[in-house]
């Protein structure tokens, strides 16, 4: 136990040397929200409905799991890989594994840091409503959805070989993932052929769920976002442990 905490704090230390991991978690989602905010904040899809912000204000926590997962996990793996940190440790009696979760806690601390950055934004400047009810079931939602997607970046630090080809597969699966989701722009404005090809992404049901817990909603009644995102981690935490390299 004492080895896996100065394992932490280690990491812990390199996450906060990196500035792409403060733009892309504390940077990028503020950046979102005053654009978008900015733009269709007060509108609402009917009168007296919700206010677009509202809504707007978990997507992007959202939003932050997928970049941490993405960039920053994906990233920082194979950058300790290539200065030869990690062949370093496979000598020493730390496990993959160990590895594997000490980098997921940096994760959940840069998701909860950035979800905590975006409700505050947001309710200084649009005044959000914040029940305790729904900040508690969003933030179960964002640990669940850390479970599960943390593992798609892991599994990607196994494919690349240097950060910067990291950094362009992140780009080819992030910004897809960004637009049809419903994060970019609500699901029911794109064209049918996006809106059905979004639904098979599990992002898409994490957005879902995290909006509808958000706005009053129980988790019962998202039992099928939580089975797609649940079957999801599943898959990809067995790739990343399968695909995890100590070297090049």
């Amino acid at each position: 136990m004492i080895a896996f905490a100065k394992l932490v704090k280690f990491d812990m230390k390199l996450y906060l040397r990196d500035w792409l991991t403060v733009f892309w978690v504390l940077v990028y989602p503020i950046l979102m929200l005053a654009i978008f905010g900015s733009i269709f904040g007060n509108t609402t899809s009917e009168p007296g409905g919700m206010r677009y912000i509202e809504s707007y204000v978990p997507a992007l926590c959202v939003l932050n799991v997928i970049s941490v997962s993405v960039f920053t996990l994906n990233i920082n793996i194979i950058t300790l890989r290539e200065a030869g940190i990690l062949r370093r440790f496979r000598v020493s009696p730390v496990r993959k594994s160990s590895v594997l979760a000490s980098h997921a806690v940096q994760g959940l601390l840069l998701v909860l840091a950035g979800a905590l950055e975006i409700i505050v934004v947001a309710k200084l400047f649009w005044n959000i409503n914040i029940t305790v009810s729904g900040l508690f079931l969003l933030l179960a939602c964002l640990l669940f959805g850390c479970l599960c997607f943390f593992g798609l970046g892991f599994a990607m630090s196994g494919l690349a070989k240097t950060p910067g080809a990291a950094s362009g597969f992140a780009m080819a699966i992030f910004f897809p993932m960004l637009f049809l989701s419903g994060v970019g722009m609500p699901v029911e404005a794109l064209p049918e052929f996006m809106q059905a090809a979004s639904g098979w992404l599990p992002m898409t049901h994490f957005v879902e769920l995290a909006q509808g817990v958000w706005q009053g909603g129980t988790l019962a009644g998202y039992g099928t976002d939580l089975l797609i995102m649940g079957g999801f981690g599943m898959v990809v935490i067995v790739l990343a442990l399968m695909l995890f390299k100590w070297e090049h």
